[in-house]
């Protein structure tokens, strides 16, 4: 045998022994201005994923944190890359916060750092775990939803742009937020990141006998835990929508009332004069005139569009005068008009009471943000104060526990803003027609972007008691004005896509009444039916008719035929238990924190670095 041959033998009887950087971290960023662009990348793609802008691409929030998450692993400069993670997250909130800034720059300001701290949190909490190698497509969605249910709590909570609301038009896939409420959407998307991160991270070999390598079962096995959550969406996703689809003879669905929405758009500033309570009120009354003989079993007007105190409380408070007067008429063409209709009126409006327990003169009168319901004879039979007021809007904390710091907060709200005190109960609305009976609940703006609220209101005893959520908005604030006109805000759209999910939450439709927004028709299954049409950025205004009659047309300032409001019998999981589901993985992000905490205090013993 020759030398050569020898030597060829002896190589093939050994094993192959691959190169040693297969085993090792593959990423590894040394160059500081890679680790800020990467960065930034991931706000343009989170923002531009979700709704209201021109280029709403849904599929890049799939992917929108991979960059950000990428320069946490392998930058070499810690403290760079978590500065910049928090960087990343004070442009993305500042970016998509933009409509705040002229109603409050000081605001804007405040609420663009606070937010961002979030995003501090997390790119710290994740920078430890990626230094251990642990596994992304579990690790980045228990702490994403972890933070996003708890600001949905902290100082009143705000639950914008969780990342669900990206996928508020894949009706199939976001089915399941009726048992997990959209949480349970977030975690999906967080955790297609984190396993795109842990493919591009991660070693992507594994060491076996004889220093011979296999593909790493961490990576592969995030892989495989996605497609069977994907697969498990869908497939519940389809058995849900499969049980309304033949809306005929649906067994879980029968037939609503014809609601007529009236829409007109007057922005709210506090640096221009708007249109007075008469005009206002007027406009609402004329469009609603367009319902006559129309059918309609309820007519519904926006928030605040009534004139302040129409309540019978606060008018006989008042002595005979002038004012006295005019809010009786108000009163009085409110019945004159739902008599004519013949039909119920749900409007909202600003209404007073006598508090005669205030120590303080400039107390006593409270003020409520309500929703006053007038029945087919005219008389307010009913009425529903909001319960969850906006913080540093509608109402400044601490007034009655800590009365100096509350002044001193105060001065930092606009005075044109009334403070406001919330309802002390959930009202809820008989309506019948047509020898049937609905229950109609109305979560009034802000308030019915919190799941929480919104279940609370159809839930009594553990049973569903309410057939339609009847959502009134003002969003004349989010208007812009320039060159004399006005122009709506991407806020329009992300406050609508909430419904949405309120609708696959409670499994009730949603019906939304909106100055200057997107009044909307929404079905148990998450599906926008009908909406104001949008006239390019410009404001709008018109009114919808939602009934089962005639095909969708389309006349004047947007009045429009839609689709029947159908009641659905369905009593979702998520309707029984709340945010269990969060709440879960709330505690699961605090374990892990906790568990990298001490392995870091560990190493730190031990002298040994990582």
């Amino acid at each position: 045998m020759t030398a050569n041959k020898q030597r060829g033998a002896a190589a093939q009887a050994q094993p192959m022994s691959p190169p040693p950087e297969v085993f090792e971290r593959h990423l590894e960023l040394r160059r500081k201005v890679t680790i800020v662009l990467l960065s930034l990348f991931s706000p343009v793609l989170l923002t531009i994923s979700f709704p209201g802008w021109p280029l709403e691409c849904t599929f890049l929030a799939y992917v929108a944190l991979v960059p950000w998450g990428l320069a946490l692993a392998g930058g070499i400069h810690g403290r760079w890359a978590v500065m910049w993670g928090w960087l990343a997250g004070l442009m993305f909130w500042a970016i998509n916060l933009y409509w705040l800034w002229w109603i409050t720059l000081a605001g804007y300001a405040a609420a663009v750092i606070y937010l961002s701290v979030y995003w501090l949190v997390a790119a710290l909490i994740l920078r430890a775990a990626l230094r251990r190698f642990w596994p992304m497509w579990i690790c980045l969605p228990v702490l994403w939803v972890a933070l996003e249910y708890a600001r949905g709590w902290v100082i009143g909570g705000f639950p914008w742009f969780f990342l669900a609301h990206s996928q508020y038009d894949q009706t199939r896939l976001i089915q399941l937020a009726d048992v997990t409420g959209q949480y349970g959407v977030s975690f999906f998307v967080a955790m297609v990141n984190g396993m795109v991160m842990d493919l591009l991270s991660l070693p992507l070999f594994a060491r076996v006998r004889h220093s011979r390598a296999r593909i790493a079962r961490r990576g592969l096995f995030g892989v495989v835990v996605v497609l069977l959550a994907a697969g498990a969406m869908l497939v519940y996703g389809t058995y849900r929508l499969g049980q309304t689809k033949d809306k005929e003879h649906s067994d879980v669905l029968r037939r609503g009332p014809v609601i007529g929405i009236v829409q007109q758009a007057f922005p709210i500033s506090l640096y221009h004069e708007g249109a007075t309570q008469e005009k206002t009120f007027q406009e609402h009354f004329r469009a609603s005139r367009r319902f006559v003989s129309k059918g309609c079993d309820l007519v519904i007007w926006p928030e605040s569009m009534l004139p302040q105190g129409v309540n019978s409380e606060f008018v006989n408070l008042l002595a005979d005068g002038p004012q006295r007067t005019k809010l009786q008429g108000y009163v009085s063409k409110m019945g004159q008009l739902a008599r004519e209709l013949n039909s119920a009126i749900l409007a909202g409006g600003t209404t007073g009471q006598l508090d005669l327990l205030a120590r303080r003169d400039r107390d006593r009168l409270l003020l409520r943000n309500s929703a006053l319901w007038f029945d087919r004879k005219g008389k307010i039979t009913a009425q529903y104060s909001k319960r969850h007021l906006v913080p540093f809007s509608e109402y400044v904390p601490f007034k009655k526990a800590w009365p100096r710091l509350h002044e001193s907060l105060r001065k930092l709200v606009p005075q044109i803003m009334p403070q406001l005190e919330p309802g002390s109960s959930w009202t809820r609305f008989e309506l019948d027609g047509k020898g049937q009976s609905w229950a109609l609940a109305s979560p009034i703006c802000f308030e019915g972007t919190f799941a929480r609220v919104c279940r609370q209101m159809m839930m009594q005893d553990g049973q569903k008691v309410v057939d339609i959520l009847a959502n009134l908005s003002n969003d004349g604030w989010f208007v812009r004005r320039w060159n004399n006109r006005h122009y709506s805000s991407t806020e329009h759209t992300q406050h609508l896509v909430q419904y949405c999910f309120r609708a696959i939450e409670c499994r009730v439709p949603v019906v939304r009444a909106v100055n200057t927004g997107i009044s909307a028709s929404i079905d148990s299954d998450g599906r926008i039916i009908e909406r104001v049409n949008y006239h390019g950025q410009t404001m709008i205004a018109g009114s919808l008719l939602l009934s089962g009659e005639g095909s969708r047309r389309t006349a004047g300032m947007g009045y429009q035929l839609a689709p029947q409001v159908l009641v659905d019998s369905r009593v979702s999981v998520y309707s029984i238990v709340g945010d269990v589901f969060a709440s879960a993985v709330a505690i699961s992000a605090v374990v892990m924190t906790a568990l990298l905490a001490w392995r870091r205090r560990r190493s730190r013993q031990e002298g040994t670095t990582e």
